[in-house]
């Protein structure tokens, strides 16, 4: 059936802007919340709060898990649960991006992953040359501009081999405004960090952690091989390079990041993901 011109012209525009409004509310739906993504054939995962500041402006926290750990463990609470921090993106309104390594070994199955952090740790990932620092910052700028980051608004955190990675990025790159490590010092052998400057850096590590010393060395527990920089060589690097390094010794918790997040609650009263939004100043969205 026919239509007289203007009418017809009048219910296009009508069924076009009520199809893009409900493409929008289903996009703007869909985003919020958990979403599973992949980049480069490697899984990750993403939380989207409620609320956002605009786009251009918004902070994104990328967390890296611990060697044989992996992202689904983390955002799905089963463990290194103080990694998780949906809740404390919720009320920051900040983007969070849970990364994925690759295996650690062939016979513990393809869940088990790690990162290519330096000097021999850990696994495959050193073994194969995984270029885990160009992965970081192809999939951190891909997501940057799909979800509307600033760029200068990147945070970094990750424990264990995810610590150690996370300050590899920190010093080979400029990726991160600042960064936190858990039982994660920086295992380069030489390393100049030059990229670092200005920037920050928090290191948190338990005085009796066995698998990765606090004074380096190899550790007495954990599978890996691997011999570790101290942390005392891990600021040494990053302090002579410009950039500040905070370090907090947790007195009687060791290696497991959930001893470690038991101490600080009470000492503190915070969580870890609470310590390092602070840290990173993403508190403060209303």
């Amino acid at each position: 059936m026919k239509m007289a011109g203007s009418q017809s012209t009048s219910q296009l525009t009508l069924m076009c802007a009520v199809a893009l409004l409900l493409h929008g509310s289903s996009a703007s739906a869909a985003t919020q919340g958990v979403t599973d993504d992949s980049y480069e054939g490697r899984s990750l995962i993403v939380y989207v709060p409620s609320r956002l500041p605009a786009q251009g402006t918004r902070a994104r926290v990328v967390v890296l898990h611990g060697g044989l750990g992996n992202a689904q463990r983390i955002e799905s609470g089963q463990s290194e649960g103080g990694l998780k921090m949906d809740s404390v993106a919720e009320k920051g309104g900040f983007i969070v991006a849970y990364l994925n390594g690759t295996p650690v070994t062939r016979r513990l199955g393809a869940d088990k992953l790690g990162w290519n952090s330096g000097g021999g740790c850990c696994g495959q990932p050193a073994e194969n040359n995984v270029d885990d620092v160009r992965y970081i910052r192809a999939v951190v700028a891909h997501l940057a501009s799909r979800y509307g980051i600033d760029q200068s608004r990147i945070y970094g955190i990750g424990h264990s081999n995810g610590g150690m990675m996370t300050q590899r990025v920190m010093c080979e790159t400029g990726l991160y405004a600042a960064a936190v490590s858990v039982s994660g010092p920086l295992n380069l052998e030489s390393a100049n960090c030059s990229a670092a400057r200005g920037k920050r850096i928090l290191a948190i590590h338990g005085a009796d952690d066995a698998n990765v010393p606090i004074a380096g060395g190899r550790g007495t527990q954990g599978i890996s091989q691997a011999v570790y920089n101290s942390e005392k060589g891990a600021r040494r690097s990053f302090v002579s390079s410009g950039a500040s390094y905070d370090l907090l010794v947790v007195k009687g918790a060791d290696h497991r990041l959930d001893h470690i997040e038991q101490a600080i609650k009470q000492l503190e009263g915070q969580s870890i993901a609470e310590k390092a939004a602070t840290f990173f100043a993403l508190m403060g969205f209303r």
